[in-house]
This record gives C-alpha cells, sequence and structure tokens, in this order.
C-alpha cells in the first residue's frame, strides 16, 4: 500500500477498535450483544425484504419457538353461574415444542492493496466497502433462506452455487415440518402443475387462489403471494399483447401498477426465490436467528497475498413460526411451457409448425 493508504488505514483500524471497544482489530473476539445488535440491523437494512420478515438474537444454539401463534381461541364461556363448572385457562401463546438450530457460518472477506490505492482518493472508503459487503451478506441470507437445504460440515459453492449446502432454508423447513402443504401434483398429471391455458389454473389469479385454501382460515391473517420472476414476466408478456395498442395502459404495466394483487392477495417479487415458485405465508412467519454473542471477527494484513482479510463468523439459522400459515407449489413441478397435444402427437401426419396443434400449459 502507498504510505497515504497505509496511514488512512490504520486510523479506519483504530476507529473500529474502539467502536467495538478493544485493544487491537488484529485479535479475534466476541462481539457484545449491544453491538452485535447495531452491526446485524445494519445488514438488514441493506435488504428491504429483511426488514419485513421476522429477525432475532436468540440466546441459545439450540431452543423452542420464541414468536407467538395464534391456536384456536381463547374467548368463551365455562357456566359457572347456571352448573358450577370451574373456569379453565387456556394458553394463548400457541407455542410448540418445535426447535430451531443455529449453525456456524463464515463471511470472510478481502481486499487488495492495489485497490485500497484506487478507492483511498475517497474519504468514506471504508464505508463504501463495508456497506457493499453488508449487502453481500444480506442477499445472502435471502438466498439460503429460500435454496437451503442442508449444513454440511464443510461447504461446496461451485457444486452449489445457490448456497444449498450453508443452511437449512425456509422452503425446506416446510418440506419437512408440513409436506401436505407443498404442492407437487396437479389435476392433470402427477409431479406436475400447469398453469396457462388448458392446464390446472388458467392464470396465476387462479393458482393463488387455491394455493391459499391450503391455509387455515382463521390463520389467514397479513398473507401475501410471493411469485417467482418467470411467472411474473410470463403474466406481464400477457398484458402486453393485450394491450399492445393503447399506451397509456402499457405505461401502468410499465410503472407496475397493474401486477399488485393475484388471487386477492398483494404479490412481491423476492430476489432468489425459484422463479416458478408460488408462496403463500405473512412476512413475519418467516424467521432468521442470531444466536447473541456468537460473532467473531477480526482484521488482518497478509503481506504474503498484498491485501486486507476480513474475518467474520456467526451462528444462525431459519425458522417459520407457523407451519400451517405457509404453503407453497413446489417450482420444479410447475410447468409452463408449449406442450404439444397428444392425440395430434399420435396422428403420423402431425404438422408441428401448425399453431392449431400447440396448447399453452
Amino acid at each position: 500500500m502507498k504510505l497515504k493508504t497505509t496511514k488512512l488505514f490504520g486510523a479506519i483500524l483504530a476507529g473500529l477498535a474502539s467502536s467495538y471497544g478493544v485493544v487491537s482489530m488484529g485479535e479475534q473476539f466476541a462481539v457484545e450483544p449491544t453491538i452485535e445488535q447495531k452491526l446485524y440491523d445494519k445488514v438488514y437494512e441493506s435488504a428491504e425484504f429483511l426488514q419485513q420478515i421476522d429477525t432475532q438474537l436468540v440466546d441459545d444454539l439450540v431452543g423452542s419457538a420464541v414468536t407467538a401463534g395464534v391456536e384456536g381461541g381463547i374467548t368463551g364461556r365455562a357456566g359457572v353461574e347456571t352448573d358450577g363448572t370451574q373456569r379453565e385457562t387456556k394458553d394463548p401463546l400457541g407455542l410448540t415444542d418445535r426447535e430451531y438450530r443455529c449453525y456456524p457460518v463464515e463471511c470472510d472477506t478481502h481486499i487488495s492493496w492495489q485497490r485500497m490505492d484506487m478507492w483511498a482518493k475517497f474519504p468514506d472508503f471504508h464505508t463504501r466497502f463495508r456497506n457493499h459487503v453488508r449487502q453481500a451478506i444480506a442477499l445472502d441470507v435471502i438466498k439460503i433462506g429460500w435454496n437451503g437445504t442442508s449444513a454440511a460440515n464443510i461447504t461446496d459453492i461451485v457444486a452449489n452455487p445457490m448456497l444449498e449446502d450453508v443452511n437449512i432454508g425456509w422452503l425446506e423447513l416446510v418440506r419437512v415440518g408440513n409436506a401436505g402443504n407443498v404442492i407437487v401434483d396437479g389435476d392433470q398429471v402427477n409431479g406436475e402443475i400447469r398453469i396457462g391455458e388448458g392446464g390446472d389454473y388458467q392464470n396465476l389469479d387462479q393458482a393463488v387462489h387455491d394455493l391459499l385454501q391450503a391455509i387455515p382460515t382463521h390463520k389467514r391473517i397479513g398473507l401475501v403471494a410471493i411469485v417467482g420472476d418467470e411467472l411474473l414476466a410470463k403474466e406481464k408478456n400477457k398484458l402486453y399483447a393485450k394491450q399492445a395498442h393503447t399506451p397509456s395502459e402499457k405505461e401502468k404495466i410499465e410503472l407496475e401498477q397493474i401486477i399488485e394483487t393475484f388471487g386477492g392477495l398483494r404479490a412481491y417479487k423476492v430476489p432468489f426465490f425459484p422463479e416458478k415458485g408460488i408462496l403463500i405465508t405473512s412476512f413475519d412467519n418467516l424467521c432468521h436467528y442470531i444466536q447473541a454473542g456468537s460473532t467473531r471477527t477480526s482484521v488482518e494484513e497478509n503481506a504474503k497475498k498484498k491485501r486486507i482479510e476480513d474475518y467474520q463468523s456467526r451462528n444462525d439459522c431459519y425458522y417459520i413460526n407457523d407451519l400451517e400459515k405457509i404453503a407453497f407449489f413446489e417450482a420444479s413441478s410447475v410447468k409452463l411451457d408449449k406442450i404439444k397435444d397428444p392425440a395430434r402427437v399420435a396422428n403420423s401426419t402431425f404438422d408441428a409448425d401448425d399453431p392449431l396443434h400447440w396448447i399453452w400449459s
């Protein structure tokens, strides 16, 4: 590093050490809970979706549910005045014995001396870099939430580019905990859910409405539909085609004023959600837990590789507050492509170029 960069980096380390309340950033240390909370608040602020879900610091590595649910009702009458029946209290929290289990994860980054020299001209370069790292961590939290299926001792990002082996995400928790709310079959073909003309569902409105029926009526509070990019693109294409000659309507599509609700639920697009998936739940039913006091960090200068290395680790996990309040179509089962009419295929005079021999499904 250049002399100016070295001085600036020294000042940054001193400032970090002071904010963390330690003597040096070079030795790995545990982050105090109050600072830890602020640290992850900044991470969650980097992604709008994470600001809407349930995020908490929990005390234990393994524990039971920490958020109350709604189970039946607590209002009634015992008949004390008429037959002397004793009144019985009810537990309003609806907490179950389902456990959460945190796993250690590492978020280790580096920046080269050359890049630091280039960025040193910006007085706030460290803030810029930190914000970039925080956003990367936030996006990884979302990516694992939708795609995580296991927690391997040693992860392999080449074999699992969506971080499938880092932690057990929300969808996998439902597959294991309430498989009945994971829809994989339509009415026509086992293992397929066809959306489109001639399919199981004519459109997304019908699909979302039918999926909603998997959730008990008394738990349909604050529900939203999270819809994959490919399904939304398909729906938008239909609107483009329908409104091709009406510019004002096209403008509404561009502003996303039209594609807002499906099946009576507000629809959202979330990063890394399966492209052909549909999920119904409330945002606060999706949880990301971090074990309080588990965060470790250190910053080291690696002269052999001419770079600064930042090591961060924590114990975290994903959780569903109420497994009955979530349902989804398995994205791998959803089909949108054109298929050949089986009756036509059997005909030896089949003409693949004849549009009458194709149906949307």
